[in-house]
């Protein structure tokens, strides 16, 4: 029979910790065609680079919150009993509506960029694969990955009694193994959309959520993570721009770099979601609930996105080009945020939003 499950608190922190890497994730869209487009050399090339780039934690701070989540949720309450239900949980709420937007971009995009539209269901099931039907969709992949193998790692940490600092061992083992082969042996196919490739910041997430209690209470020293993440992130940008005047650097060294630095950028966000969570100000009220609204905001701002480029566009030359910008980093947020905001409101709607 399956194991009653215990009820835990929320981590209502972490929605600061989902609005700040949401915001990231927009950053990331908003400034892509700037980094490639504005040619190095001028004078606003470095700052899209810098921008860009240090936003980058985003998709691997996301998956060291489900590490979080998950481990904090079932490693003391776990037994394979829970599987199935756990599956089904997964499938409602993530898998069908990966289907469902999936699809949604596969007609969107030939609208959008195409004379003529089509459904071919071959082509879409070969899309859904590897999250192809938006450039975004690769992290539902990823998570996907994570929701399949969660029971079998959760099981046998379980049985061996693995405890915290085993579970970082493990990520930086896995991740290692796994660059190692795809730099040194062969070039791993669709690599970013692979689990092992963030397995180490799933890893880590994991091991503070083994023991969050204890983690949360002193969450209030850990005012260094950020100050050491802002130091972190400042070498790796100056090797992407050493490396952009021709130096070469051990290969390693910018894989480990990033890990490190979102990592420490992941916790620095929960010693700011803890402070933040602290205050009942409006805008410490208006962040909470941008977290919340994080994964609908991530799954349609693409389609946001690209209404809004096809619309206005203005060339590198244009005098406002930077202003705009800045205008469609905005748009995006305000207008994705009101449609998930006011749609979630209607029955059904787990079918677009998930939970």
């Amino acid at each position: 029979m399956e194991k009653a499950q215990k009820i835990k608190k929320n981590i209502v922190e972490l929605n600061v910790v989902k609005a700040i890497a949401i915001l990231a994730v927009l950053i990331i869209h908003a400034t892509a065609n700037s980094r490639v487009d504005v040619p190095w050399g001028s004078q606003s090339a470095p700052f899209y680079l810098i921008v860009n780039q240090l936003s980058m934690f985003a998709v691997p701070v996301f998956i060291f919150i489900n590490g979080l989540v998950l481990f904090y949720r079932y490693q003391d309450d776990w037994s394979l009993g829970q599987t199935l239900s756990f599956y089904k949980k997964r499938i409602k709420y993530i898998v069908v509506p990966y289907l469902i937007w999936s699809a949604i971009y596969y007609v969107y995009n030939q609208i959008l960029y195409k004379d003529s539209v089509q459904f071919d269901p071959i082509s879409y099931l070969k899309l859904l694969q590897w999250g192809q039907a938006s450039y975004h969709l690769y992290f539902m992949v990823i998570v996907i990955q994570i929701y399949l193998f969660f029971p079998i790692l959760m099981t046998l940490v379980r049985k061996l009694k693995l405890k915290a600092y085993h579970m970082i061992a493990l990520g930086i083992l896995v991740k290692a193994a796994f660059h190692s082969y795809h730099v040194l042996v062969k070039p791993i196919e669709h690599a970013a959309a692979l689990m092992p490739n963030y397995f180490i910041v799933f890893c880590v997430g994991a091991a503070i959520g083994m023991a969050y209690q204890s983690f949360s209470e002193k969450s209030h020293h850990l005012w260094w993570t950020f100050g050491l993440a802002i130091f972190v992130g400042f070498i790796y940008i100056m090797l992407l721009l050493s490396n952009k005047a021709g130096a070469q650097y051990w290969s390693p060294s910018y894989m480990i770099l990033y890990n490190l630095y979102a990592v420490l950028v992941g916790i620095s966000l929960i010693w700011i979601g803890k402070i933040v969570c602290e205050r009942s100000t409006f805008v410490s009220k208006t962040i909470l609930q941008l977290g919340i609204a994080s994964f609908g905001i991530y799954l349609i701002h693409p389609a946001v996105l690209s209404s809004w480029r096809k619309l206005f566009n203005p060339t590198i030359e244009h005098p406002y080009y930077h202003i705009y910008n800045v205008i469609t980093l905005l748009f995006i947020l305000v207008m994705s945020w009101f449609v998930v905001h006011v749609t979630k409101k209607i029955k059904f709607s787990w079918l677009l939003w998930g939970r």
